[in-house]
């Protein structure tokens, strides 16, 4: 499975017993190694994933900017490609934010 596709489905997964409206979006910031492709093929297949593709590397702070910026849900939630958050802890943060 292409590592971007397992990071959707890992992200996913843990929401959807909770029945709540959600969206992924993936932040392509300006990577030369077919990233964009991939994860335009992986949105054109998943309504509740969008792309965001900059031209160049500008850092991690404006690709977050960007995220948030196009994110239409109340609670954001912020994750590194390579999963170094466990998406499996959403639920808990959404226990916590919910009190």
């Amino acid at each position: 499975m292409n590592p971007h596709a397992k990071s959707s489905e890992r992200c996913a997964r843990p929401l959807a017993p909770l029945g709540l409206r959600h969206e992924i979006l993936f932040v392509d910031d300006g990577s030369r190694d077919g990233t964009f492709e991939v994860t335009l093929r992986l949105a054109a297949a998943d309504p509740l994933l969008r792309v965001i593709r900059f031209r160049k590397n500008y850092g991690q702070t404006p690709a977050m900017v960007a995220g948030i910026e196009h994110a239409g849900g109340e609670v954001i939630i912020t994750m590194d490609g390579d999963l170094q958050n466990d998406p499996r802890d959403i639920p808990l943060f959404l226990e916590k934010v919910a009190r």
